[in-house]
């Protein structure tokens, strides 16, 4: 894929793709996806390098910045942090706002968004790899509102508030609470119920990816170039697929409605940001189809695309639960524990 000097195109994307058969479970089908060669940079993921001790994630100096971490990348491989993926503890939970490829003995600063609103205090002075990445909906609000702020020239930034409400809604649609407002809490309360979908649609040889189906929908699709990292990030991205299927039915959609989100993403061309790591941030957007991809020397290394237009997740669906939110709702009576964002909120209004 040398031509992301030119642009990316969807269509480098989806020809280097394979699907795999439909698997079904409620609601959900999932398609497994394998690229047709696997080559490109080595590297391992956060979690992996977290848990070994070879990179430490910590606020970025000992007051903290609500939209920023810093990242020490100690060991001899590259680390790939994904889009949504959580880190717990700190002065809040954080999730990383776009995917990135950190170089070997690197110290870099990654944008984040807050999932815990209602703390400012440390808990502990490095952050550990969360069992969750961001449910779909909370992802999808991120990577739009940071796809926007990129083409206003405002970097990798998201809109913090209207995570913040994905989060509320989140809660309100699952019927639990957090005394911190955090995320992370819905998945613990939820987490039994997300065993039969992880049993129902599990790793495949190989496997690499997934293209998901709520219903008769396509709802998002995930792409790791390689197929052990892929194997470690397998069940947290199915996860935060199957979530919402605890709270929404429907019937799956075929194989058609999966080539047909497929000849979406091929008739689309990406605008090139510079990655805050290694490579370069393809985005496209346009026909119901919001997307990111990390390339690294011509090489797709994590692929994100999202169903938008009547998704969940996008902005005029999730309005009715942010006015629920503002009228006393769950969300309601949460507080914004760092006085610095509660300045900033004020002016936001």
């Amino acid at each position: 894929m040398a031509g992301i000097d030119g642009g990316l195109r969807g269509s480098e994307v989806v020809e280097a793709v394979r699907l795999g058969a439909r698997q079904v479970h409620g609601p959900l089908a999932v398609f497994p996806l394998w690229m047709r060669s696997e080559d490109g940079p080595s590297y391992v993921t956060l979690r992996r390098a977290l848990s070994e001790g070879t990179v430490v994630a910590t606020e970025v100096d000992e007051d903290g910045s609500v939209p920023e971490l810093r990242l020490v990348n100690k060991g001899d491989q590259r680390v790939l942090v994904l889009d949504g993926e959580e880190l717990h503890g700190a002065r809040q939970n954080r999730i990383l706002n776009t995917s990135i490829l950190v170089d070997k003995h690197e110290t870099i600063v990654v944008p984040v968004s807050c999932t815990e609103q209602g703390r400012w205090s440390y808990t502990t002075r490095e952050f550990a790899s969360s069992d969750f990445l961001a449910d779909r909906s909370v992802r999808h609000a991120m990577s739009e509102s940071v796809a926007h702020a990129l083409v206003a020239g405002a970097g990798h930034r998201s809109d913090q508030g209207r995570v913040w409400n994905e989060v509320a809604a989140l809660h309100a649609r699952h019927g639990t609470a957090s005394p911190t407002a955090a995320m992370r809490d819905a998945y613990r309360n939820r987490r039994p119920g997300l065993d039969p979908y992880l049993a129902a649609f599990p790793l495949q040889d190989g496997q690499q990816g997934m293209l998901v189906l709520h219903g008769a929908h396509v709802v998002g699709l995930d792409l790791v170039s390689r197929a052990a990292q892929y194997a470690e990030l397998h069940e947290r991205l199915l996860s935060s697929y199957a979530f919402e299927a605890l709270v929404r039915d429907g019937e799956p959609g075929d194989r058609a409605v999966a080539d047909e989100f497929l000849e979406r993403i091929a008739a689309l061309s990406a605008s090139r940001h510079k990655s805050p790591g290694l490579g370069w941030d393809a985005r496209f957007e346009g026909d119901g189809v919001l997307g990111s991809v990390l390339v690294y020397r011509g090489h797709v290394v994590h692929a994100a695309f999202f169903r938008t237009g009547d998704a969940r997740g996008a902005e005029g669906q999730t309005r009715a639960d942010h006015h629920a939110r503002d009228a006393g709702g769950t969300g309601a009576a949460w507080r914004i524990a760092d006085p610095r964002e509660r300045a900033r909120r004020r002016k936001m209004r």
